[in-house]
């Protein structure tokens, strides 16, 4: 029985040694495939990177050596055209541009960026003609309003403000067409401005600024433009405008959200107009914030113009050419 016994326990740990060997066997050769296998991966990895990084370096140096050197491909033609009365040089100033660069060796949204920085910028396109021409598209800002900044004997100064209340320097005497130099130093006047900064090339954000910007605007589109120039626009009541003409007449209205372009209140002012010329007669206050039975007071006949005749003046607002 002992002799069984012993004999059994041997066979046992003989088999199980053999097992134990079979399976480090299968385990190192398993590892060895993996390693192959990561290596081989990691050797195409390489190989891939580097010639991605050969094709790069290639490039730049066949861009720098010989196609930034192609005298075709001269900058040559630089046509500029805006829709509004900036000079030419000046944009192209702005632009950084100049004949003889390389066509691929501009940056063009850089260029446009450039052009972006100017305040009397609005948008602007470029594009690369071959072989070599860079097109310029530009939209300027027209001013509807000034701001007074300075306003002294012999010493006045103004900032003006496009519809959308971006801050801009007046046009300097000389570098743009007379007319339009004289029809901007004509432009209303926001007064009652109180607490508001105000800084070239950046949008004001006062609601009742806006708000008059936008009453302007509208009323530079509405058939009251030929009939009654506008003087100023007084912000100094909350939620509430007031336009003085140059005839002395005094008309309000409501920032309201129900009417955003004043549209209805603009027609409204129409007829009113339209019935005092008949009667004779002139606006002296209209009250049009008030939606039904606006408050009207004619003018005194002391104080009204024996002819009311309307002051001939530059057109404040080009109209934009087509580009």
């Amino acid at each position: 029985m002992s002799l069984l016994g012993w004999g059994k326990k041997t066979r046992n740990r003989r088999q199980e040694r053999g097992f134990q060997l079979d399976v480090r066997l299968r385990t190192e050769v398993s590892s060895r495939t993996r390693r192959r296998e990561w290596l081989r991966v990691l050797g195409g990895l390489t190989l891939f990177v580097g010639i991605v990084a050969g094709a790069i370096t290639g490039g730049v140096l066949l861009r720098d050596r010989w196609l930034y050197r192609v005298e075709a491909l001269a900058l040559r033609q630089i046509p500029v055209s805006t829709d509004g009365v900036l000079p030419v040089a000046e944009l192209m100033a702005q632009a950084g541009l100049r004949a003889g660069m390389n066509t691929f060796a501009v940056d063009l949204p850089a260029v446009r960026g450039r052009l972006l920085r100017h305040p009397r910028v609005a948008t602007a396109e470029v594009q690369r003609e071959l072989p070599g021409t860079i097109r310029i598209r530009v939209r300027e800002r027209f001013p509807v309003a000034r701001i007074k900044v300075m306003d002294q004997p012999h010493l006045s100064f103004s900032y003006l403000l496009d519809e959308t209340g971006h801050v801009l320097l007046p046009l300097e005497r000389g570098r743009a067409p007379q007319e339009q130099v004289d029809a901007e130093a004509m432009l209303p006047v926001v007064v009652g401005v109180a607490h508001v900064p105000f800084v070239v090339g950046t949008a004001v954000t006062d609601a009742q600024v806006l708000g008059a910007l936008r009453l302007l605007a509208a009323y530079e589109s509405s058939t009251m433009a030929a009939l009654a120039d506008v003087v100023s626009v007084d912000v100094g009541r909350p939620g509430e405008l007031e336009l003085l003409t140059v005839l002395g007449s005094r008309v309000n209205f409501a920032l309201r959200e129900s009417d955003p372009v004043f549209g209805h209140a603009l027609v409204c002012w129409h007829a009113v107009h339209m019935d005092a010329a008949s009667r004779g007669r002139l606006i002296g206050s209209l009250d049009l914030s008030v939606t039904n039975h606006a408050p009207l007071r004619w003018m005194d006949g002391a104080s009204a113009p024996v002819e009311p005749v309307q002051p001939i003046r530059p057109k404040r607002k080009p109209i934009r050419r087509h580009v």
